[in-house]
């Protein structure tokens, strides 16, 4: 909640604002942590189920701790009541009776309350009345009685999935609550960084897709060993070289002022750029030559799985009887293999291509850190090194829809490439 202030207000104003118990309760309110975290919770029967409405962490805990050691919250509610009355009226002892709500023991409480004695005594003598009935009606026995709270849909999780109809809309309707680092709105970049993250996958995908197929339907076909030898041996060898050094590489040779310095090493666009500014096919045509590199990277890493699958698997179709029949009946090798064969690598292929989907993710942060570039893996990683739970909660909700509907889609089209796959029971 912190980060959230001063992300919102300014470093500058951290001591006011850290300070200010009307905006830590406004925003406590408004990201809705004084509900309740789900439709029902258990509690002890000596166990107040309404803590979670107390915005001061420390007050709250020293709270549950308190009810925890003497049992009897109606009178540590009346004892907590005497104290936010004297703070109220502005009593001399202010900061001492605020640093009472803090303290869970009966003992470091009386010692504070002697000092308020010194300077109010009546304000003293209220609350040590008030103190001592909870040492009178101590009893710890229903800490250990089980109770069930139910709340209906004034709970935390509820909101969150569904909104409150105000001020959050819930996760359905694309609502992920606020960033813990800048303290904006998340669906206000989420969707941007995933945006750039699709057209960097979607793009190398297609390149990979449109180079390695001919190639491996091309390798199919050679029954030469040691001429086939001599062509796959560079396709595994890319496949072997992992993705991260592929890039460095492609870094050290193509964006290096001492090699050749064709295109920006990292980045989307140019330093002081402002994309807001200018359309969308500007900004696509500014961000070209920043995305050659990390689509480069992606694409030889894809076109070598791709180009190793169409080949085995057209090696593997061309020992069937239909191939025979085909060859027998006066086609060539490689009318056969565009006509007939090809058609029966569909189905892995079309696995791999609608996994881009869960891959704009996950697939590439390695890319995206390297070449520093915006995308949704990048946004991902940051947020697991600042602790941004909810970005990281927002980023794993898209990956398991896009997971989702990347099957969905793969069904689909499964019935298109083959007739005997139907889409009915």
């Amino acid at each position: 909640m912190d980060k959230i202030l001063i992300a919102r207000h300014g470093v500058s104003y951290n001591n006011t604002i850290l300070n200010s118990s009307e905006l830590r309760d406004q925003l406590y309110r408004e990201m809705g942590l004084h509900l309740p975290l789900f439709y029902f919770s258990f509690n002890a029967y000596s166990q107040c189920d309404t803590l979670n409405r107390i915005s001061n962490k420390a007050r709250r805990m020293a709270s549950e701790r308190m009810t925890h050691n003497y049992g009897c919250w109606p009178q540590i509610q009346s004892y907590h009541q005497e104290i936010k009355m004297a703070i109220d009226q502005d009593d001399p002892e202010i900061n001492n009776l605020k640093t009472l709500l803090e303290i869970p023991t009966y003992q470091e409480s009386a010692e504070v309350i002697e000092r308020i004695s010194q300077n109010s005594p009546n304000t003293g003598e209220r609350l040590k009345a008030k103190l001592d009935q909870i040492l009178e009606h101590k009893s710890t026995f229903g800490n250990f009685i089980p109770t069930i709270n139910f709340h209906g849909a004034g709970n935390q999780y509820h909101v969150w999935l569904f909104g409150n109809g105000k001020e959050r809309a819930g996760l359905v309707r694309g609502d992920f609550g606020y960033s813990l680092k800048t303290g904006q709105p998340i669906g206000d970049f989420i969707w941007k960084k995933l945006g750039f993250s699709l057209e960097l996958i979607l793009v190398s995908v297609v390149v990979a897709f449109v180079t390695a197929i001919p190639l491996g339907l091309r390798l199919s076909r050679i029954r030469s060993t040691k001429r086939k030898n001599i062509l796959t041996l560079p396709i595994y060898l890319l496949y072997s070289i992992p993705g991260y050094l592929i890039a460095t590489l492609l870094i050290f040779f193509f964006a290096n002022t001492n090699v050749v310095h064709w295109f920006p090493e990292s980045g989307l666009y140019p330093i002081g750029y402002r994309p807001a500014d200018h359309s969308y096919i500007n900004n696509l045509i500014t961000g070209l030559p920043y995305m050659i590199l990390p689509i480069s990277t992606y694409a030889l890493s894809s076109f070598a799985f791709v180009a190793k699958l169409t080949a085995n698997i057209s090696a593997e179709e061309l020992n069937y009887n239909y191939v025979r029949t085909a060859l027998s009946k006066g086609l060539s090798i490689k009318q056969v293999v565009r006509k007939h064969v090809f058609k029966n690598t569909w189905i892995p292929l079309i696995t791999i291509f609608t996994q881009i989907l869960p891959a704009a993710v996950g697939g590439t942060l390695i890319v995206e850190l390297i070449f520093n570039y915006p995308g949704i893996g990048k946004t991902a990683y940051d947020a697991v090194l600042n602790n941004n739970y909810p970005v990281i909660v927002a980023i794993f909700t898209i990956s398991g829809l896009l997971t989702l509907s990347s099957y969905l889609f793969a069904d689909v089209l499964y019935a298109f490439a083959d007739p005997k796959i139907k889409m009915q029971r």
